[in-house]
């Protein structure tokens, strides 16, 4: 045989047998298997989002076997999370997939609720994450319950003050899980789970201004790992966005009180001037802060109105300046709702030296001034304004 034919075909075949394994191996890093076995769950559509950022989309879906099997092969290049269900939507079982990851999932319930996972530290935290929270869920559940059965109890007060001191222990408790799982896992995505669980849409378990230093301590280290990964430059942006609201409850601190001096600012009409409340010769002026998107200044607009009609001519005025929004909007809205009082506007909530000077940080807020600016009231609404206003302007 002739040996450069021989030399030839054997490079010929080492170059086969690399490339096989090189590609092996691409696939292997870039590629996670999921294998379920869901009992009591025989041929039944399993749907698989990915969740990053806000967002959730649909990527697979997979009919499982007369057993209840099924795999998955996930294409991953930087960590995600997956949720995993029989609902497009609603998913019991949430992921955090990471390269060459071989994750096994079984679950002995028809919807899933009770599962475990093997292969996968990330998924295997998310879990433990929700078990605790689920469980803080139910014991204040529990409590309310206890309550709502004792509302005609003689001792409803007692049993309210007993129960107020377990619901402050479970979530002390809670609170001090989740940070310590935190401080314990500062570069796994899961720490981001962990920092926005909340008990239900308006009771975060952690708060921001209490524990930004942690918030911030997972945002430097995620970032210096992950810093192309789409979920870290979310939750980067998302950090951002509570600084900035941090910074301005802190730079306007608390509201002036009664007695003191507002300050002498010019306020922004819609029709484009200024005006200044030392121009404005009425004996009070109402100076009122809100926004259309805020529903309790809807409420407290539809009092005001009645409040200034019957106080208008004693020497009332109102300066109301909307939140969020430009001139043109709030001249419809001023037709709209029927608003007979002077119209300022801030477009910009997050940098305005107006609300920065009047410290105004919250909605709605209203000061009422004497004609010199002296305050004579904080945040008075409704019954409160007209009992103030009746004192003043009998």
């Amino acid at each position: 045989m002739n040996w450069n034919l021989k030399k030839d075909t054997i490079l010929f075949f080492l170059i086969i047998i690399f490339q096989f394994f090189f590609q092996s191996c691409i696939d292997r890093i870039d590629r996670v298997n999921v294998e379920g076995f869901f009992s009591g769950n025989p041929q039944t559509y399993i749907y698989v989002n990915r969740f990053e950022g806000n967002n959730l989309s649909l990527i697979d879906s997979i009919r499982t076997n007369s057993k209840g099997h099924f795999k998955i092969k996930l294409q991953v290049e930087n960590p995600y999370f997956v949720t995993i269900g029989k609902d497009r939507r609603l998913s019991q079982i949430m992921l955090l997939v990471q390269p060459s990851e071989e994750i096994k999932i079984t679950a002995d319930d028809s919807d899933l609720s009770d599962y475990k996972v093997i292969g996968s530290n990330g998924s295997a935290k998310i879990r433990e994450l929700n078990i605790r929270l689920n469980s803080i869920k139910l014991k204040i559940d529990s409590l309310k319950n206890i309550y709502d059965s004792n509302t005609s109890n003689p001792k409803v007060d007692s049993v309210r003050h007993c129960l107020d001191s377990l619901y402050n222990l479970y979530i002390g408790r809670h609170r001090d899980y989740t940070r310590g799982f935190v401080k314990n896992n500062p570069f796994s995505l899961v720490s981001i789970l962990a920092l926005f669980q909340t008990y239900d849409s308006s009771h975060p378990v952690l708060d921001y201004s209490e524990d930004r230093k942690l918030f911030r301590v997972v945002d430097s280290s995620l970032m210096k790992v992950y810093s192309s990964n789409s979920i870290i430059k979310y939750y980067h942006s998302k950090i951002r966005r509570l600084d900035s609201l941090y910074e301005l409850k802190h730079k306007r601190v608390l509201m002036f009180k009664d007695g003191e001096t507002l300050p002498n600012v010019g306020y922004q009409l819609v029709n484009g001037d200024y005006l200044f409340i030392s121009n404005i010769w009425f004996r009070y002026v109402l100076v009122d802060f809100w926004g259309d998107w805020c529903s309790v200044c809807a409420n407290n607009n539809k009092s005001l109105r009645q409040i200034y009609k019957e106080y208008a001519p004693k020497g009332l005025v109102v300066m109301q300046v909307s939140l969020g929004t430009n001139p043109d909007s709030l001249k419809l809205k001023i037709v709209r709702d029927s608003l007979p009082w002077y119209h300022s506007y801030v477009a910009d909530y997050y940098d305005s030296r107006l609300l920065d000077t009047l410290k105004i940080s919250s909605l709605p807020s209203n000061y009422l001034t004497d004609r010199w600016g002296v305050i004579k009231g904080v945040n008075l609404n409704g019954a409160n304004l007209k009992s103030r206003l009746k004192e003043l302007l009998p």
